[in-house]
């Protein structure tokens, strides 16, 4: 009797201490989790110059910013943050974000190959998607001329961009997230590749993508995404494909089942992505908008392509860019 007492306090220890490790091994992972999850964010972490600028609907394009600047280096007072400061994402208000994909290349400043106005409502259940062509002919903000909205880049970067898109949509523009395009490289090969379904048969650049469901590696994907001259719809179907590239890349994340893949896929995260939010308003986001968010709505701004001295540039309609601009005013109110 007393042998067993004592074989069952043995065997009571043995599962102290092994509920001990296991506690402290988990407690351990989640502390490299978050505290890579945190590192990554607070890498990512670039924030826009304070504000100066009054409402946007009472403000000329020539008072939008005090400078005019033409290295990337210096700051521009871009972003017009609404008067009442950032959204509280807390309570799921509604926010405007700028996705901003870049072209940098050694040696060259490089311009925002892709741009894309994402407006996210919670309330509805709904992320717009508005994609600008990087050919639209619109006021560069700090630059005083008028201009390719892609050019904003190679002129003041982000916060000439984001003013830029402010100004020509008269909508607040609250977070940006910008990747170089070269990113998309590692961080599909961290992802061991992606699959997409592929609407038209091309070659270019030596590699050949016939039509269907096609297999990308890292470079693959971005020679897939550059191409524009083959593709009848030129810089739509461009756009498209950013977009479905994207798209497969959230797919793909969402299917990881190792830590050692989201370690890699992190570390190319880091590398290569920019953007305003901080490690609270992902955290927020998570929280309080990704269950809400149901549907994905895309549109693209609609307009004509028109030679002007000797140089392509599309004009947007008007019209139709009166109606997105009201429709996110009204959304953004709740």
């Amino acid at each position: 009797m007393i042998v067993r007492r004592n074989s069952l306090r043995r065997w009571h220890k043995v599962v102290l201490i092994l509920l001990g490790a296991m506690i402290l091994i988990v407690s351990t992972v989640l502390l490299i989790v978050w505290n890579t999850l945190k590192g990554t964010a607070d890498a990512m972490y670039e924030p826009l110059p304070e504000g100066t600028r009054g409402p946007l609907l009472e403000q000329p394009t020539s008072d939008l910013t005090k400078h005019a600047v033409r290295d990337r280096n210096e700051t521009v007072p871009a972003s017009t943050q609404a008067a009442t400061g950032l959204p509280n994402l807390s309570e799921q208000s509604p926010f405007t974000l700028l996705l901003i994909g870049t072209d940098e290349r050694p040696g060259d400043k490089g311009r925002s190959d892709s741009l894309a106005l994402v407006l996210v409502h919670p309330q509805s259940g709904t992320l717009s998607l508005l994609s600008i062509p990087r050919d639209t002919r619109t006021s560069i903000v700090g630059h005083h001329t008028v201009d390719k909205i892609n050019h904003a880049y190679a002129f003041g970067g982000v916060p000439m961009t984001v003013a830029t898109v402010e100004q020509l949509f008269k909508v607040p523009v609250h977070y940006y997230v910008k990747t170089n395009m070269n990113g998309f490289v590692s961080m599909i090969d961290a992802l061991n590749g992606i699959e997409i379904e592929n609407r038209l048969s091309f070659t270019d650049d030596g590699i050949t993508f016939p039509k269907g469901k096609v297999a990308l590696q890292g470079r693959e994907a971005l020679v897939y995404v550059r191409m524009r001259k083959q593709d009848p719809d030129g810089d739509f179907g461009r756009m498209q494909r950013q977009r479905q590239v994207l798209q497969a890349i959230l797919n793909k994340s969402a299917q990881l089942d190792s830590a050692g893949h989201w370690m890699d896929l992190l570390a190319q995260v880091k590398e290569n992505i920019r953007t305003n939010l901080q490690f609270d308003d992902w955290k927020q986001l998570m929280l309080h908008y990704r269950p809400q968010l149901t549907k994905v709505e895309q549109q693209v701004l609609q307009g004509k392509g028109k030679m002007i001295n000797g140089i392509y540039y599309f004009l947007p309609d008007e019209e139709q860019l009166q109606k997105i601009a009201e429709s996110i005013r009204n959304q953004l109110k709740g």
